[in-house]
């Protein structure tokens, strides 16, 4: 046996010594010459299901169940500290002891999950559900039984639920914001002024049209109007009136002023919006109408049903579902108040009943 046989079957057999030393004991110990053989390469949720908790008005709670199964936060692996987890939280309301996962390995290695309380190994099947209600141990084993890499497995969810709106009834008249007592009129003067009343017609304040405005797009019926602080200049006001005008088209007539409350003697000009510059998406006629500022933004209910949101001062409205109106109202001829606090009040125009949104735990 020549030098250069001995020489190489050595170098060969010293390194077989070494790999089977560093694959005796813990993970630590483990070869990363190894490490592709037992490394998990993806770790997604299928199914987790979350529980609701709604309350009706009469204190009557109901609990539903759904299902979700896409949407769901993406998993990070960190390879190097051997940890897996979700950076986005799954909502308060999910169930963690019940949670469906899909586990991708590199060369099909075999997981095992450590039980909660002993070191008992369970296998991994993906359609069982696994608690994940604490950090679970997995580990993927090398093909030739030569070691595993463990996991730690952490899927994180939201602390508390977050706040949902609900109606309430709201008993005592003095409680509620004063203009939802407000009557909003408008008669056109014959020289193409006009003019606004704010409490049923007991008393008129003369407005002006901006230069060549044509009066005749002056809203006639379902007139609503609303004031806000315009947030381009301190001390200034946005209002804006819209309502229906003449038979023909379909979409509100809607107009704007802007109001210097620190130059008081400059009078304020009302200004149409083009219903061609909404692109399609403008305020639909309505029977009767009603706006307010809520949130930073106007919006306008109709006796549709529908609540309308715009962003944009009355040019863009589309229909929203951040609130919807009391399942108990019986109709939708309302007017539409906020507090000092910004909080939203509903008046029943019909019955005079009154309702306040409030902020409140889903999981009540």
């Amino acid at each position: 046996m020549n030098k250069r046989y001995i020489y190489t079957l050595c170098l060969m057999l010293s390194v077989v010594l070494s790999l089977t030393s560093c694959l005796k004991g813990n993970d630590e110990d483990i070869d990363y010459s190894q490490y592709d053989d037992m490394a998990i390469t993806s770790f997604t949720l299928t199914a987790v299901n979350k529980y609701t908790t709604t309350t009706a008005s009469d204190g009557t709670k109901t609990v539903s169940k759904t299902t979700l199964n896409s949407g769901l936060p993406v998993f990070s692996i960190d390879q190097y500290n051997h940890k897996i987890f979700n950076n986005v939280p799954l909502a308060a309301e999910c169930d963690l002891e019940h949670v469906l996962v899909t586990i991708t390995t590199k060369r099909n290695g075999q997981v095992g999950i450590k039980s909660l309380i002993s070191d008992t190994l369970f296998t991994y099947q993906y359609t069982d559900s696994i608690d994940f209600s604490q950090p679970r141990e997995f580990r993927v084993y090398a093909l030739n039984g030569s070691g595993y890499r463990a996991y730690q497995v952490t899927v994180n969810k939201k602390d508390s639920v977050e706040k949902g709106k609900q109606w309430e009834r709201v008993a005592n008249e003095a409680n509620a914001p004063k203009a939802l007592y407000q009557e909003f009129a408008l008669q056109k003067g014959e020289t193409g002024t006009f003019q606004l009343s704010k409490d049923g017609g007991n008393t008129w304040s003369d407005e002006l049209l901006g230069d060549d405005e044509d009066a005749s797009l002056l809203p006639t019926d379902g007139i609503a109007w609303v004031s806000f602080p315009y947030s381009t200049s301190t001390n200034t006001d946005y209002e804006l009136m819209a309502g229906s005008c003449g038979s023909e088209g379909t979409a509100c007539s809607v107009w704007r002023k802007i109001v210097d409350k620190d130059a008081p003697e400059m009078t304020s000009r009302w200004v149409n919006i083009p219903t061609d510059d909404s692109k399609g998406l403008y305020l639909p006629k309505t029977g009767s109408l009603c706006l307010v500022y809520y949130n930073s933004s106007v919006y306008a209910i109709g006796d549709d049903g529908n609540i309308y949101k715009s962003r944009d001062g009355g040019l863009i409205w589309k229909i929203t579902n951040e609130f919807t109106l009391p399942e108990e109202l019986g109709s939708y001829h309302i007017k539409a108040a906020t507090d000092e606090k910004g909080e939203l009040y509903l008046r029943n125009l019909d019955n005079n009943e009154l309702w306040h949104l409030t902020d409140v735990s889903a999981a009540q």
